[in-house]
């Protein structure tokens, strides 16, 4: 991460001392052993984990839409419905 640190100079009066970092854009790093599992993910009933900590990916991982034939389930307190 860049930083500047730097002082407000003023020829009147501030009410306040100015200090801090500002940061500027954020660094990739690179130094990371390539990724290299599944790129594309379909929702399922259990976790799924990528495991990309650490590791630079190649392109974008894509998580699928939950396909259509999914039931979805309802319950009103009493009736559980799946349709």
């Amino acid at each position: 991460m860049e930083r500047i640190i730097g002082r407000v100079a003023s020829t009147g009066t501030i009410g306040a001392s100015l200090s801090g970092v500002q940061s500027i854009g954020a660094s990739l790093d690179t130094s990371g052993a390539p990724y290299r599992g599944a790129y594309e993910v379909t929702p399922t009933e259990y976790a799924q984990v990528l495991p990309t900590a650490g590791k630079t990916p190649s392109s974008d991982i894509v998580v699928q839409p939950i396909p259509s034939n999914y039931g979805l389930i309802t319950y009103n307190g009493s009736v559980i419905t799946v349709s």
